[in-house]
């Protein structure tokens, strides 16, 4: 009986902690969304003097830090409470790999340590995994050796240690807690557009550097939350979540990290994961170095629904200077009579909001004859509501999370209303990565790009904010 009781009690503690983090991940990213959206509007204008662009960024830079602090406290909890889903799809495991790379490749240079890749000849061309949150663990990792490497450098290794020509195992799988120490079952999605059979490989990440490396008692505590460690200014730069939440998404993979060190001698991390393969087309990105301008062919109109101005107005001021026919609702009523006159591409429609809320105009949009063909994107400050919603599949074909990033905002335009964007210099050259699988990547080699420029990297990285890191490459 009292068992059943404290069960109870702490369900109903875990629910209310889960709304108050919604709740107060809504009255953050709020404010947000204007301060991080028109710092991104400012970033792009060309008459700014240089001391006014390096004030932006640093608004920029400072609003983000403050974003990722959220996000990585919300994801914890979301973790804890069993609420994250793995989203596994076929992907191009080369590519993956690359773009992590250059990403940690630019921190080693600017730190003036080395950084050597080896990935093995015998890697899979394609995977699927969720890659989201395998390249959120894998420069998590990365980049835990880079801050507490300050001579040598760092090796990443990328090998496949067997090869298993058994199917994929039935989901859900099972695995155990590493804090806990209780057996519990994850959530994984079903593959997007995967077969129900694959032949498995176990591939190896493994991350050596020859930093401060960790004490006995330091090893024991360091996949808990807010564990940090070296002096103040290292532990300034983060906010001593990475591993635990690397730790987390690892689990949900079917494995565990594992970290060998030796105080003043460096640290190995690495983790092994079984992964389904597949034949994935070796597909080649498009580097655009220059500023969007505009697009091709008709005007594009969009209806922009949100209760609070500031939001209507960041992405107004943003895309109509591209050439897009932009109208303003403050509600879905508003929403829904804007789509009857002026039948749009497009609707960008916050959820929460007065009279009618984001939901009911969307259900009205889809029963409509006139008005279910139009695409419907959902915005929402609130990351709990808008995950939940769209496992419940309500219409929309895609959703931003608010602060709006305005290079994942262009994307899903480009992708969904079919555009062919037209730049300052159009470019079409094919990047082209040399993988230098043992060369060493010495700092004179190349110049680093400032500090603000491989912070932004470093944030979109975390993100997975891929068309981002490419524009900016």
């Amino acid at each position: 009986m009292e068992l059943a009781k404290a069960k109870e009690a702490a369900e109903l503690a875990s629910q209310a902690k889960s709304e108050f983090l919604s709740n107060m991940t809504h009255e953050l990213r709020t404010p947000l969304n204007g301060i991080l959206g028109y710092a991104q509007i400012l970033q792009r204008d060309k008459t700014a003097s240089p001391k006014q662009k390096h004030s932006i960024d640093l608004v920029y830079q400072c609003g983000t830090h403050l974003l990722n602090l959220i996000n990585d406290i919300l994801e914890l909890s979301k973790i804890e409470a069993r609420k994250m889903e793995l989203l596994p799809k076929e992907i191009h495991f080369p590519t993956l790999l690359i773009s992590v790379v250059e990403i940690c490749r630019i921190k080693a240079q600017q730190k003036g340590i080395s950084f050597i890749y080896q990935p093995s000849s015998c890697l899979p061309a394609g995977i699927v995994a969720d890659e989201k949150r395998l390249r959120q663990v894998l420069i998590n990792l990365l980049s835990n050796a880079l801050k507490f490497t300050d001579h040598g450098g760092v090796t990443f290794k990328v090998e496949v240690i067997s090869n298993d020509k058994a199917v994929q195992p039935p989901l859900p799988r099972i695995y155990r807690d590493q804090q806990e120490g209780e057996v519990i079952t994850d959530k994984i999605m079903p593959l997007i557009g995967k077969a129900p059979e694959s032949p498995m490989v176990r591939i190896r990440f493994q991350i050596e550097d020859t930093g401060i490396g960790l004490n006995p008692e330091e090893l024991e505590t360091i996949f808990l939350p807010f564990e940090q460690f070296g002096d103040s200014a290292i532990r300034d730069q983060g906010t001593g979540l990475g591993l635990a939440i690397s730790q987390k998404i690892v689990n949900l993979m079917g494995s565990h990290i594992k970290v060998e060190s030796t105080s003043g001698k460096g640290s190995v991390f690495s983790v092994d994961l079984d992964l389904p393969t597949t034949t994935v087309m070796d597909h080649k990105t498009k580097i655009y170095t220059n500023t969007i301008v505009g697009f091709q062919g008709k005007v594009r109109k969009i209806v922009v629904v949100d209760d609070k101005p500031k939001n209507r107005s960041f992405i107004v001021n943003f895309l109509q200077p591209l050439g897009f026919k932009l109208l303003e609702a403050s509600n879905g009523v508003e929403g829904l009579e804007k789509a009857i006159e002026f039948h749009p591409d497009l609707i960008i429609t916050d959820l929460v909001m007065p009279v009618m809320d984001g939901f009911e105009m969307m259900r009205r949009i889809r029963s409509s004859e006139q008005l279910k063909q139009i695409m419907v994107i959902a915005t929402s400050a609130s990351v709990y509501e808008l995950e939940h919603q769209q496992s419940q599949d309500i219409g929309w074909i895609d959703i931003l999370s608010k602060p709006v990033n305005v290079e994942e905002l262009l994307d899903k335009l480009k992708r969904h209303l079919q555009l062919e964007w037209v730049y300052e210099q159009y470019d079409t050259e094919v990047s082209k990565i040399k993988i230098e699988s043992v060369k060493k990547v010495l700092p004179e080699a190349i110049v680093p790009p400032p500090a603000d420029v491989l912070a932004e990297l470093y944030d979109l990285a975390k993100k997975g904010n891929m068309f981002a890191i490419i524009k900016s490459a």
